[in-house]
């Protein structure tokens, strides 16, 4: 496949200067592909690795030609640099050293010049070849002056890896020994694994990418450790239809491996303490039963069927907010932890029924902590699974009317639908008109619906549409009704003044101010609306509503809206913040009248 090199990207004055290319230009890249280079095949993975569905089937195929001379010049002067380390009287070890971060400098390389690199417009700057988990087909691409100081070349790479070097604490050096998780001896070991998700991240395919590479510069300093042409990949305990005759068997691989290593687990862990298993992966399947998630129904079922009960979950803070995946996404932002202890001899078992009753019983207010936790609103459904498998996984056995035993999936359908449930109750916490909106925004969302239909609606909740109309929640209009978007409230409403407002409207407002205004806007309308004397908008009712809101716009699939109530609910400790800190007070030096003072 041909390549057409269409402009040129110049340092002008403190700005880009982009420039038309000439056939010198155009020439320069005019080079030989040189011998040796990492000619292994690309995976048969079509939905991770898109490049060969145009025939850039090998590895070398991901680089320009003149990308594959600076590669290969860089990764093999790595040998050079270690044998001057040594002439210098330099001890083996530390030219080894010398030699491993070289080597994975020109490892770091070839992740920023490849024909994957994107060109970023609003920064005007390269990316990475990996901004997710896989290999895209790019068509128009980003190749970098590897020998300047720009970003991509070798000397800003040799500054990073420095940088990291400087800011590394000295102590105990850590080993890390990685083998098969079903193979590890785990004799009075203390656990705390973030498992594979299911068939999320290929990731010993992906590594190969960088492996050839590094094989090329330190197989003769760690000759075991890369005396095979790609990463091992066999044992790998991720779910590859591919390598595994298909989906049934990439399942049955997956779903055998986790039972093994969880039992190794049980027999031969420190038993005066618990593992933790940290857990990220969103992913959902509907089924005739309900709702559930293959990955979670996966790591789940082989926890608990060897023998682990769920002492306790929480979630936490993991998941970086600028990272490619969650670019216009609701993608989960927290990490479900989970507890576990060996399920005690002699466990009970339960019926359907006493299982539902005790999620009924145990969900609600598990669901109010996790809320107050500031737990976003995409992650709720993930971290409800927690408390409600604590429920599940304390039975030796939950029976279904026919006498077999009730499947994990099963059991994570009753849990959403017990979630749902909770989350329509918590409506009536709010007052008429939230009501009105809640009931009326689960069938319009923000469009337009007869006039008919919401006065019924708001009659049965004790208000009217003229009154919502006037107040500013909803537009009332030739027989026609719909709820004002958060962007076209009055800019210039006042929450204290007011005669009646109401937790929907707060939320709103809210939304419309930190979008448009920021946080510490946003935080000085809570404080506002908090000062209210008759308390009609309180802050744990607005988070309860983004969350309530949340759940209906991305059942309805309205990624806008879900996204901005959202945004509000992680944005909340701040906007807590700025509402409770002290305004800037303005003072005034008082005059001196010195001819008083001098009578």
């Amino acid at each position: 496949m041909n390549t057409q090199l269409m402009a040129i990207v110049a340092e002008g004055n403190r700005q880009r200067v982009y420039i038309e290319p000439s056939a010198t230009h155009e020439a320069a890249g005019d080079v030989d592909r040189p011998e040796d280079v990492p000619m292994g095949e690309l995976p048969k993975n079509p939905r991770d690795f898109k490049t060969p569905n145009y025939g850039m089937t090998r590895w070398a195929d991901l680089f320009t030609n003149r990308q594959l001379v600076a590669l290969t010049t860089f990764s093999d002067l790595v040998a050079e640099a270690r044998a001057r380390v040594l002439a210098a009287g330099g001890s083996s070890g530390y030219a080894d050293a010398v030699a491993t971060y070289l080597g994975m400098a020109s490892s770091k390389l070839a992740d920023l010049n490849s024909t994957i690199v994107n060109w970023y417009v609003s920064r005007e700057s390269t990316s990475s070849t990996f901004s997710r988990q896989a290999l895209p087909m790019m068509w128009d691409f980003a190749e970098v002056h590897v020998l300047g100081e720009n970003t991509g070349s070798f000397q800003n790479t040799l500054k990073m890896l420095a940088g990291s070097l400087a800011s590394t604490a000295a102590g105990p050096s850590p080993v890390v020994k990685q083998s098969a998780a079903q193979d590890t001896d785990m004799s009075a070991a203390l656990i705390s694994t973030d498992p594979p998700y299911y068939d999320n991240v290929g990731y010993s395919d992906l590594s190969d990418y960088f492996y050839v590479w590094l094989r090329r510069s330190l197989r003769s300093i760690y000759p075991e450790l890369f005396q095979t042409m790609l990463v091992p990949k066999a044992q790998e305990l991720v779910a590859n239809p591919y390598r595994h005759g298909g989906k049934e068997g990439a399942q049955s691989f997956f779903e055998r491996g986790f039972r093994e290593v969880f039992s190794r687990a049980r027999e031969q862990a420190w038993s005066d303490f618990p593992i933790t298993v940290w857990y990220a992966f969103k992913q959902s399947d509907s089924y005739d039963e309900g709702e559930a998630s293959t990955g979670w129904e996966t790591l789940l079922e082989g926890m608990i069927r060897s023998g682990w009960e769920i002492t306790s979950t929480w979630p936490s803070r993991s998941e970086r907010g600028g990272r490619m995946i969650s670019f216009g996404t609701n993608a989960l932002a927290s990490s479900i932890v989970l507890s576990l202890r060996p399920r005690p001899e002699g466990s009970p078992t339960t019926d359907r029924r006493g299982f539902i009753a005790s999620l009924e019983s145990e969900l609600p207010a598990a669901l109010r902590k996790l809320e107050q936790g500031m737990i976003a609103p995409v992650d709720l459904p993930q971290a409800a699974i927690g408390p409600g498998m604590a429920v599940f996984s304390r039975y030796a056995g939950v029976l279904e009317p026919d006498g077999s035993k009730m499947t994990v999936r099963s059991a994570l359908a009753r849990i959403n639908e017990i979630l749902d449930l909770v989350l329509n109750e918590q409506e009536g916490d709010f007052d008429s008109t939230s009501r009105f909106a809640i009931a009326w925004y689960r069938q319009h969302g923000y469009s337009t619906g007869k006039f008919g239909d919401a006065d019924n609606l708001a009659r049965a909740r004790n208000t009217s549409v003229e009154t919502m109309d006037r107040d500013g929640i909803l537009m009332s209009r030739a027989g026609n009704v719909a709820l004002i978007k958060p962007a076209d409230l009055d800019a210039e409403y006042d929450v204290v003044a007011d005669r009646h407002t109401s937790s929907w409207e707060g939320l709103q407002h809210l939304i419309r101010i930190l979008e448009q205004d920021g946080i510490a806007a946003a935080g000085e309308f809570l404080r506002s609306a908090l000062s209210r004397e008759d308390r009609a908008i309180e802050a744990d009712l607005v988070k309860e509503l983004a969350h309530l809101l949340f759940r209906i716009a991305e059942g309805n699939g309205w990624t806008k809206d879900a996204l901005s109530f959202n945004n509000l609910v992680t944005s909340w400790p701040e906007i807590f913040d700025a509402a409770r800190s002290e305004k800037p007070r303005t003072t005034s030096q008082a005059s001196f009248d010195f001819e008083e003072d001098a009578d």
